[in-house]
């Protein structure tokens, strides 16, 4: 088991590192004896400690019946450093890093991996990339402003710039399309809508694509997208999901919309990531009720932004963490594995940029659900 340690331990604060002038291997066995850490009267012992430019990672042999205890997580302010910790096989390993994160890292450091991969941010171990190909669907959360759509955006931008010929996007902000309005002329955004009735019809018309791509690799006996060569790969955002859950103060006919929407996306996230369609599910608040469980089981890649409570922390990401990230673009990202990171910055004007080259028509008034002819009809 792994906890990330993201700053800011208000509960227990044993002392202040930066009077406190020992070396780190003493400071953290002050912090074992202050926290009673250890059984009876075996304590950890220090068998490892392996040195880097960027780390110092101190590895204990733990007595058994000790496990790892999220009081650790106090080191961090005690050596007023980031810390990570791991614990496995009864080691302790305890890896301080000598740097902290910056607060912001542009957009252009993180270099192209290509395909369907795009960067996820910088971590204390180095650039986080994720990739399509293996993980197709992902929840990004966050309290607005902290980088939810900035993100979203950005490997907007990066999946334009690396495939513009093999990549389409629809699009579903719930915000009143205010967030992505201004890429609505970019060949590659086949829908940008903003209400219940227009997500329903986008929805409904990606599961019929779905279902053709379906029946042609059965045809060819393919088992997914790459074996069959197809070459293009669909993505559905939905920015602000939490809009398309059923309430009762909606209107009978928009609460019809929000259940077909529901049921549409679940099936995606169920069918259709080997096909070749990835659906990116956002929310600034994640509760149970939003995050439908057929959606959350299958979304393994989670990227959490500042959340209000533990709780939200909860549901996002399945333990706490998200409600105690301090600044903007700071990030949890998790898969099978966890990374603390800073999130790629990239302003609006550097998104036009770089992929304002493929907005191929002027712009309009127009809903650009419209520009596919063959939308469902409600």
């Amino acid at each position: 088991m792994e906890m990330l340690i993201g700053g800011g331990i208000a509960a227990l604060t044993i002392y202040a590192a930066a009077n406190w002038q020992t070396n780190d291997k003493k400071k953290i066995v002050h912090v074992f004896n202050n926290l009673d850490y250890k059984v009876k009267d075996q304590s950890p012992a220090l068998i490892k400690t392996y040195k880097t430019d960027v780390y110092t990672t101190y590895t204990y042999n733990v007595p058994y019946g000790l496990v790892d205890d999220p009081k650790l997580q106090v080191l961090e302010k005690v050596l007023n450093r980031p810390v990570k910790i791991s614990f496995t096989n009864q080691k302790l390993h305890i890896k301080v890093y000598q740097q902290k994160l910056n607060k912001e890292y542009p957009y252009n450091v993180f270099a192209s991996k290509g395909h369907w991969s795009i960067p996820i941010g910088m971590s204390q171990d180095g650039i986080i990339y994720h990739d399509f190909e293996q993980i197709p669907h992902m929840i990004v959360s966050g309290s607005t402003t902290w980088g939810k759509t900035v993100f979203m955006r950005m490997f907007m931008t990066h999946l334009i710039e690396n495939n513009p010929d093999g990549v389409e996007f629809y699009i579903l902000d719930l915000k009143g399309r205010l967030a992505f309005n201004r890429y609505r002329n970019l060949k590659q955004v086949k829908a940008i809508v903003g209400d219940h009735k227009e997500s329903a019809k986008v929805l409904k018309m990606v599961k019929r694509d779905i279902k053709k791509d379906i029946d042609y690799l059965l045809s060819i006996d393919a088992e997914n997208a790459k074996e069959g060569n197809i070459k293009t790969r669909k993505f559905i955002i939905i920015d602000e999901a939490g809009e398309l859950k059923p309430e009762k103060s909606m209107s009978d006919e928009d609460r019809e919309y929000a259940r077909d929407c529901q049921s549409v996306m679940s099936y995606i996230a169920r069918v259709a990531g080997q096909v070749g369609y990835k659906m990116i599910f956002g929310t600034q608040y994640p509760t149970k009720e939003v995050l439908d469980p057929q959606i959350k089981a299958n979304a393994i890649a989670r990227v959490a932004f500042r959340l209000a409570t533990s709780v939200q922390s909860g549901v996002a990401i399945d333990q706490p963490g998200a409600e105690k990230l301090e600044y903007k673009g700071r990030a949890i990202y998790k898969t099978v594995d966890e990374h603390l990171v800073q999130t790629p910055f990239i302003s609006k004007e550097e998104i036009w940029e770089r992929i304002g080259r493929y907005n191929n028509v002027s712009p309009t008034n127009e809903t650009t659900a419209e520009r596919r002819t063959d939308i469902v009809e409600l």
